[in-house]
Parts: C-alpha cells; structure tokens; sequence
C-alpha cells in the first residue's frame, strides 16, 4: 500500500454523535469526509474528495469527473500523469489546489483517516485500478468552432451540473461562490468592451474562452479552483457542444 500515515487501516477513531459515542474503523470515517467539503476548513471551499473522484469505474449513471478513480488509487505507481510518485504529494495537490487546504492538515487525525480509506479501497492481491493513469491537457488551446446545443447540454448535465447546477439559474449549485453559467460568463464577455468587434469573431473568442476554462481548470492560471478536464475525459467533440451553450445576445 502506498498509505502516507503508515499502518493505519486497522487502527480507529473515536466519533461523537450526538450524545453518544462509538468507535468506527478509520476508514469508515475516512468515508464520511472524503464526502464532506468542510474537511479542509476554509469556508471558500465547495469541493469533496468525491466532488471530482468515483469510486466506481467506470463511474455509475455516465457522470465524467475530471480526476481519476479512487478504486486502487493506493497502489498506482505514480500520479499526475507520471508528475508525482508519492500519493501524500499527489492528495496534498488536490487539498491545497482545489480545496484551499492547509498541507499540514494531511498529517492529522482527517489526514490518517483519508489514508486508511484509500488503502480499503484497494484490497491486497486486486489490481482494479492499480495501473497508472494518463491526462493530457493541450498547452494550448483554440476556438473549437460551431457546436449543437442539444448534444451540449447532455455534456453538461454529465460533467459540468454537479458542480454549477442547473443550466443558467445554477439551482443546485455546490456552493454560492460556484458560478452560474453561462449568465456569468456572458456577463464577463458580452459587454461594451467588446463592440469594437464583429459578432463572429466575439462569438471565436468566447467559444475559446470557454475551452480555455474547461481544458485547463485552475491550470496556468484560469477558472479559479476549478480542476480541469483532459481529453481522456472530455473529448474535443464534447468540449465543441459544450460551448454552444455559450451564446452572446
């Protein structure tokens, strides 16, 4: 196992609930918080361990999620397409990135149950998932022309609604600070800064913009905290209807 707390997943933790306290395995409560986004305790995070990662793979109900499965994630040779061999390096990315974590948080009591958790879910003697996983994100990203609509918002409702929620009115949205999309995007692009271009051109940029966002996440510098979708996730084709939905008036 490639756990960073050592031997843990046979110890346990102590939980308070309510008036009564029981004793669980540490990977049981490792469960519960790789599903609580209050784990890291900024009050600007929204996301889960399993806000971007399944268990299950391929994922149940055709939902993409940016990162990889977790199932024998604890036993893969490296992470981060090659970038990382170590899987406290690799989390530590995902908690201080993306989550607005303290790295030292790793080390504690939620850091040994998260570790115990990943090592539950990849049993000795299974290789489910054990091989290492490859993301490409293009460096560079272009207009990706003229989408469908239609085939767009399938996409989003498989990739982009568990975060953002409901197309244009963000009902269901993970969190206040998530945007709503398009409205703010539009609201960004469609404005008087841009009447000094043709339609055609303004309309170029923003398909762009949005495969920018979607390609790179948080990468170099776009999207905020948002992970990035890589092509073995979202193919080009997908990336294209996406932007359909991004339309100024």
């Amino acid at each position: 196992m490639k756990t960073w707390m050592g031997a843990v997943a046979l110890a346990c933790a102590t939980l308070s609930c309510g008036d009564t306290e029981r004793v669980e395995p540490l990977a049981a409560r490792g469960a519960l918080l790789a599903s609580d986004p209050r784990i890291t305790r900024s009050q600007y995070n929204a996301f889960a361990c399993l806000t971007c990662h399944s268990v299950d793979d391929p994922p149940a109900g055709g939902r993409v999620y940016p990162g990889a499965s977790l199932r024998g994630a604890a036993r893969r040779p490296t992470y981060w397409s090659g970038e990382v061999t170590h899987l406290r390096e690799a989390v530590e990315r995902c908690w201080t990135g993306f989550m607005r974590g303290v790295a030292t948080d790793l080390d504690g009591p939620d850091g040994q149950a998260l570790s115990a958790w990943l090592d539950s879910l990849a049993p000795e003697g299974s290789t489910a998932g054990t091989a290492a996983v490859t993301r490409t994100y293009p460096r560079v990203v272009r207009d990706p022309g003229v989408g469908d609509r239609t085939r767009g918002l399938a996409v989003w409702g498989r990739a982009c609604a568990s975060c953002h929620g409901a197309v244009g009115t963000g009902a269901g949205r993970i969190g206040p600070l998530t945007s709503v999309l398009p409205r703010d995007t539009l609201a960004e692009h469609c404005d008087d800064n841009f009447t000094d271009v043709g339609y055609a051109d303004l309309q170029a940029y923003l398909r762009a913009s949005v495969t920018e966002k979607t390609r790179h996440g948080s990468f170099l510098g776009y999207a905020g905290v948002m992970p990035p979708f890589a092509n073995e996730t979202l193919t080009d084709d997908e990336v294209r209807d996406l932007a359909a939905l991004f339309v100024c008036p």
